[in-house]
């Protein structure tokens, strides 16, 4: 079921299961911004990560001398035993707490609560996520917002370009067939804040960034004053990805990585891991914030 939440601007639609976000609706000029999910592309739209990001080696990954199994980007996304527990004219709060099932695939016990808020232009998506088990748990969490683009008619893909909070000196990991990190880099950006969306960026899948300077990226038209601007303050990684010819553009903030080709497997040695102490609590929220031309 999809639960909406509104102001003069935008109208926000989060379907419950996966607290997926799937709309932003501006009421000014009926466009839609977040990827309606067709299923014959790409049949996401803003699903949450946990508690792996990206790919694991064969699958899987061990803990403690068990080995456990693990879908890429984990189990939050598309399952229907995540349940609204808050609604306000401007927020909506959503629960998905471990159980026998994600036991048997993840053997800690959590509440993660995922809470869409909407002021003026701004949407934050904030995740608080406690540890209720006996003992330490290991996780990585993250978004996956995808944007739909060009904006107007008129407009080509190729008028369009990413703008980053400061200049970037970056080299990117090289993934394998099957999404994994692998030790080969190649330069990205040198020197400059603006990446072009230029066709083929994502022939080889995703382009992940872990030594950002920026806490904040904006998508922008060479040929319009508008932007969509996501903050990732909470973020140490930045994913960008899209289907090759796909009229979206995936922004995502993440605090963890998929495993490198040589992995080890182990658990609390996978990159980017996080380790939350027993009754600890994880913070974490990044912003959308849409400007319209």
């Amino acid at each position: 079921m999809r639960y909406s939440i509104e102001n003069e601007l935008f109208k926000v639609e989060v379907d419950e299961c996966g607290a997926e976000l799937c709309s932003i609706l501006s009421k000014s000029t009926n466009f839609e911004y977040i990827w309606q999910a067709d299923p014959n592309i790409w049949k996401g739209a803003a699903p949450v990560l946990f508690p792996v990001i990206g790919a694991l080696k064969s699958g899987k990954y061990s803990y403690e001398g068990q080995s456990y199994e693990l879908p890429k980007h984990g189990f939050i996304r598309n399952n229907k035993k995540v349940r609204l527990i808050n609604r306000t004219s401007s927020r909506l709060s959503f629960l998905f707490s471990s159980d026998e099932e994600t036991l048997a695939m993840y053997p800690f016990k959590f509440d993660l609560k995922v809470s869409f808020f909407l002021f003026e232009s701004r949407l934050q998506v904030f995740h608080e996520l406690v540890n209720t088990g006996s003992g330490p748990m290991y996780f990585s969490l993250g978004g996956h917002p995808a944007f739909n683009y060009p904006w107007k008619e008129g407009e080509n893909k190729d008028d369009y370009y990413l703008e980053f909070e400061r200049k970037e000196n970056n080299s990117i990991f090289v993934l394998s067939e099957n999404g994994l990190l692998t030790k080969k880099e190649k330069p990205l950006m040198e020197g400059t804040n603006r990446l072009a969306l230029e066709n083929g960026l994502f022939d080889k899948d995703a382009l992940i960034f872990t030594e950002l300077n920026s806490s904040e990226v904006s998508i922008k038209s060479k040929s319009s004053k508008g932007k969509i601007s996501v903050n990732f303050d909470d973020f140490p990684f930045l994913g960008l990805w899209s289907k090759p010819d796909a009229d979206f553009l995936c922004v995502e903030p993440w605090d963890g990585l998929p495993d490198f080709e040589d992995s080890d497997q182990e658990l609390t040695r996978k990159p980017g891991i996080i380790k939350l102490g027993q009754g600890s609590i994880h913070y974490a929220s990044y912003t959308i914030q849409i400007f319209e031309a």
